[in-house]
């Protein structure tokens, strides 16, 4: 079997979600497309693509349309970039994070571990 010798230092990969009531946990939409993908990083950014207009919502497992950390909404412009970070001392886990979209769109992910 191969081994990917690609580095998951950095990584920028973008997941989609599919409009409802159902919240995403964000860990398991990375690894859905990369299985290397740590399950903790230093430094996290997540913006909304600017494709299709709707309400990105960020929380934790509770996450639903009335109880919610963040909400992004997206127009014909890019939105800024929500960023998360830690010092080098703990780090920021992927799990501990749920993304709700009004509409079905394309999340741009960027992250350091």
């Amino acid at each position: 079997m191969a081994t990917d010798t690609r580095s998951t230092q950095m990584f920028g990969i973008q997941v989609t979600l599919t409009g409802g009531t159902t919240a995403q946990n964000l860990l398991a939409l990375l690894r859905a497309i990369d299985a290397n993908i740590p399950g903790a990083v230093r430094e996290l950014y997540i913006q909304a693509d600017a494709a299709v207009a709707g309400t990105l919502l960020i929380g934790d497992a509770l996450l639903s349309s009335t109880r919610y950390g963040v909400a992004q909404v997206v127009s014909s412009a890019p939105a800024t970039p929500l960023n998360f970070r830690t010092s080098s001392v703990q780090s920021v886990p992927l799990g501990a994070f749920y993304l709700l979209s009004s509409a079905s769109m394309k999340v741009n992910i960027l992250a350091y571990a």
